[in-house]
């Protein structure tokens, strides 16, 4: 190199003569600047009034050009040479002195490197848009502009589907509407709607809008305020924008916001949340710009709650769809659980009918169909109990009681199933008792529940242990079993309605899944809790039922037992023996079974199909108890109890009179009672329940004359 071109080298910051020259014909400015200081080495000397430097290599940048000061170029700098990060600052503006007029920049620093990595300087490459700016915004002004910048806005809006996708829009299209550098959308989330969340942000950088993220509701902010005053807010200077809201001076750190304007996004009434547009340079937002705010408000908003309901339909349909396809489970499990005791049911039937058992299968054939029907009957008791659940209709009726006799009561008809299982069941109750307030009823279901479902999950030769005890805070019931356990990821399901773990075409156990659900519901009505827990498959498990001490202390002999236990030999009815009932049911087979077993106990029954029938044996010869189906071909019972009731005392107008029904809710029961019938029972009829019902309403006899 000779010395001319040294020198050149030298005055040019080491750039060789040639790169030098090429440099300076660029249409913008370049510069290379060196250390922390960040000490000009090169500077082209055209284009770019702003940063002219020439004539000063080896000044530091803020020596050189101090009138940057103000903006923060300076800190730009700073930031690209200790983070080794580039940047890019957009549309940046300043002013070469404070007289001048603003001009705007589009500026990206680079970070120099040296042969090891570090970072020695600083490389700067700017273009003035300053033409390209004035030009937009004296666009902005014109209804074309604002009209076209809409339909863009409406298409790019029309096809987000999606809340997420709506703001992120929003952000980006709401900031070029309105000639914005950046664009920021809140919305509104908790429980109250009292926290505001960064849903999108636009024209940021990543690091930017850290603070940013979440804030209560109440922060003094434009993006909070204008969703409490539903009213825009335009800010038009920055000197502005510090008077009223300090904290946005912390929200752009990386270029110059002179203006800021926030809308809220409402529509129909409701707040989705705001959309904040920060501005490069100030603005008067005079009545055509606001209008134009407001439009792009309204625009966002609609297009979030369009969104909002988009996602609650397809929210409703999957709900819908999953309620469908659980629909079609349960019933076809419905189907499965009926169907299969009706074909034992059916089966030894008709293998009875005809005549093809000896004698020894006759006695097994019975017990089938009787335990079978008791099977079904139990399914229709609880689909029904689940029906009241459902519609709130369930009601206790609470009495004093002993607890120890429930359980009792509850063991007598599990007892059977236990020993053709060879399960040992172990019981223990308090030697005191264990006194309680509660529907005995409906607790000896919950134990029956309990105690069939330990039953049913506990393999042959296996354990069942039911204790009750007086705790502090009242009574306590424990169900252990050391039989198949409870799979951990299904314990908290375990006493949802339908719930089984257990659920395809080839599980080993039937049932619907309602009986826990039950059981949870009853307790629960008895102001209690049942836990249930389970150390994993193949474990056993442990139900615990704890109920409140609600009126404990009653005298045990006040409490009302629990419903006989079913049995094959009927007990005695003294009651009912030479008693005159009329039985009046549709059904023959219904008809001719409560024929038999009224007669089986001494009683003489009269029977009629329909109320013309009935009413005619009234006539002949007074019944002492009337037995009636309500559900009855032409005229119903209800309509045979009014007839009966209009004729003479003596001549049956008194009789007491039974109502027998399906239907089992409760306003079918008080509706019956309100027309005049003295007592109620549903099918499926038990042969004990129908003849203690038949005995309380069966008036005292005269006994015979000698």
């Amino acid at each position: 190199m000779n010395e001319a071109q040294a020198g050149w080298v030298a005055a040019s910051g080491g750039v060789p003569p040639p790169l030098h020259e090429l440099l300076q014909q660029l249409p913008a400015f370049f510069g290379l600047y060196r250390g922390p200081g960040h000490h000009i080495e090169f500077s082209t000397a055209t284009r770019l009034p702003l940063l002219d430097a020439r004539g000063q290599v080896g000044i530091p940048l803020r020596e050189a050009c101090p009138q940057l000061e103000g903006p923060g170029w300076h800190d730009a700098w700073d930031r690209v040479f200790a983070t080794g990060e580039p940047l890019h600052l957009r549309e940046a503006s300043a002013r070469a002195r404070p007289a001048d007029e603003e001009r705007f920049f589009n500026l990206s620093l680079l970070p120099r490197r040296d042969a090891q990595g570090r970072v020695e300087g600083v490389l700067a490459f700017a273009v003035d848009v300053t033409e390209l700016v004035r030009t937009r915004r004296a666009a902005w002004t014109t209804a074309a502009w604002r009209t076209e910048r809409l339909q863009a806005m409406t298409a790019a809006l029309s096809e987000a589907l999606t809340p997420a996708q709506v703001v992120e829009v929003a952000a980006r299209e709401g900031a070029l509407a309105m000639g914005a550098l950046t664009g920021l959308v809140v919305v509104p989330t908790g429980a109250a709607l009292d926290v505001f969340e960064r849903a999108a942000a636009h024209g940021f950088s990543p690091g930017e809008l850290e603070g940013w993220q979440r804030f209560e509701v109440s922060a003094t902010c434009p993006l909070t305020d204008v969703t409490r005053t539903r009213e825009p807010c335009a800010l038009g200077s920055w000197t502005e924008c510090m008077a009223r809201y300090p904290r946005l001076a912390q929200l752009s750190r990386e270029r110059t916001l002179a203006a800021w304007a926030c809308v809220p996004l409402v529509s129909g009434g409701r707040v989705f949340g705001a959309l904040g547009l920060g501005f490069g340079d100030a603005r008067d937002f005079d009545g055509p710009e606001r209008a134009f705010l407001l439009t792009v408000g309204r625009l966002c908003a609609q297009a979030l709650d369009r969104a909002r309901l988009y996602d609650e339909e397809r929210a409703a349909r999957s709900a819908a769809e999953a309620a469908s396809r659980a629909k079609d489970a349960f019933l076809a499990t419905v189907s499965h659980e009926l169907r299969t005791p009706l074909t034992s049911i059916l089966g030894w039937s008709q293998m009875l009918r005809q005549g093809l058992l000896g004698e020894d299968k006759r006695q097994r054939a019975v017990e089938a169909i009787e335990r079978n029907a008791r099977a079904q009957r139990q399914l229709i008791e609880d689909l029904l109990d689940i029906s009241r659940i459902a519609n709130g209709r369930l009601r206790l009726e609470p009495v004093p009681l002993e607890l120890g006799s429930v359980v009792e009561a509850a063991l007598d008809a599990v007892r059977p199933t236990a020993l053709a299982r060879e399960l040992t069941l172990h019981v223990s109750v308090d030697e005191d008792g264990v006194p309680l307030f509660g529907d005995p009823d409906r607790l000896q279901q919950v134990v029956w529940n309990l105690l069939s479902n330990a039953i049913k999950f506990t393999p042959p030769g296996g354990h069942v242990t039911v204790s009750a005890r007086t705790r502090d805070e009242g009574a306590e019931l424990v169900v252990r079993d050391d039989g198949e356990g409870i799979p951990p990821d299904f314990l908290p399901f375990l006493f949802q309605r339908f719930q089984q773990a257990d659920t395809g075409v080839s599980r080993q156990h039937g049932g619907l899944g309602l009986g826990l659900s039950i059981v949870r519901h009853l307790v629960e009505l008895h102001g209690g809790a049942v836990t249930a827990a389970s150390d994993g498959p193949g474990r056993g498990a442990t139900f615990t039922v704890v109920l409140p001490r609600s009126r404990v202390g009653t005298a045990p002999g006040s409490s009302r037992e629990p419903r006989p236990v079913e049995g094959l030999t009927l007990p005695r009815f003294p009651e009912l023996e030479g008693q005159r009932v009329l039985v009046v049911d549709g059904q023959p087979d219904a008809r001719e079974w409560m024929s038999v077993l009224l007669t089986r106990v001494g009683a003489h029954v009269l029977t009629a199909t329909n109320v013309t029938d009935a009413m005619d044996e009234v006539r002949r010869s007074p019944p002492t108890v009337l037995v009636t189906d309500v559900t009855l071909a032409g005229e119903d019972g209800y309509s045979l109890l009014y007839r009966l009731r209009a004729l003479p005392w003596e001549s049956g107008g008194g009789v007491p009179a039974l109502a027998v029904t399906a239907a089992a809710r409760r306003e079918d029961r008080d509706r019956a009672l309100r027309a005049g019938f003295s007592a109620f029972v549903t099918k499926p009829l038990d042969a004990v329940e129908l003849l203690t019902a038949v005995a309380r309403l069966a008036p005292p006899l005269e006994p015979a004359s000698s």
